[in-house]
């Protein structure tokens, strides 16, 4: 459902306590959850703003190469060639995990400029909006967390973004990369979507595997070739290209 984090509880009787974050209004997901998982109790708690932001003091900019910062839109911008102002609200893409610096590494550096990008769990729309700013490039962001569209509407804001789009059905058409900074089985099970939307000859970013579960990840994108391999902190992001 495209929740950032996941706080696992075990208590009495064996009963475990899933707690997270589900944005400014959870009704549809909790109405989803109860119907897909009718043994499970759903409560709501409301918890001030002031007290889920507490991380928001610890946030400092993150140089992902000498000449691109992701600056959290709290905090004052250092000199930079390109400063991508972000905030995150709920959703994933602050900018500071391993993930993303590895895949903005590899699309600036494999993404040809003024390509049409597909932005696959787009989160913040990090990525597709620096790749907007940096290398003039169309994208089109998709993400399953309800908030994401306003996030990544907000984020266009602030960097004064306009060629970056929200769509609700990526796999309808064809785009020259896809940049998919999502989990390894995700990345699995959309393996063959994601093949099928890259025009040959195209660019397909993959991030947010461990450096354990590359290969099995890479087992499944058969109509392509590996470029080159990033690894951080034991994440790695692969650049791949379509070639059948």
């Amino acid at each position: 459902m495209g929740v950032v984090a996941i706080e696992e509880i075990h208590g009495d009787n064996d009963i475990v306590t899933l707690r997270t974050s589900m944005g400014e209004d959870p009704t549809d997901d909790i109405a989803l959850l109860v119907q897909q998982y009718p043994f499970v109790s759903v409560s709501l708690v409301n918890i001030s703003r002031a007290v889920a932001d507490t991380w928001r003091k610890h946030a400092e900019p993150t140089w992902v190469t000498k000449d691109v910062v992701f600056v959290p839109t709290w905090l004052p911008a250092p000199p930079a060639l390109h400063q991508i102002f972000i905030e995150p609200l709920d959703t994933f893409g602050l900018g500071n995990h391993p993930t993303t610096i590895a895949a903005m590494q590899l699309a600036l550096q494999h993404v040809v400029p003024a390509s049409r990008v597909l932005d696959l769990g787009s989160g913040s729309g990090i990525l597709g909006i620096a790749l907007s700013k940096i290398l003039s490039c169309s994208c089109v962001a998709f993400d399953i967390a309800s908030g994401a569209r306003h996030v990544l509407e907000e984020n266009c804001q602030r960097n004064d973004v306009h060629n970056v789009s929200w769509t609700d059905s990526y796999g309808t058409d064809t785009y020259d990369a896809v940049v998919a900074n999502i989990l390894a089985p995700v990345l699995r099970e959309l393996a063959g979507v994601i093949q099928e939307v890259t025009r040959n000859k195209g660019v397909i970013v993959l991030s947010g595997m461990r450096d354990e579960q590359v290969e099995d990840v890479l087992a499944c994108f058969t109509s392509c070739v590996e470029l080159v391999t990033v690894s951080i902190d034991g994440w790695t992001a692969v650049a791949l290209q379509k070639v059948s």
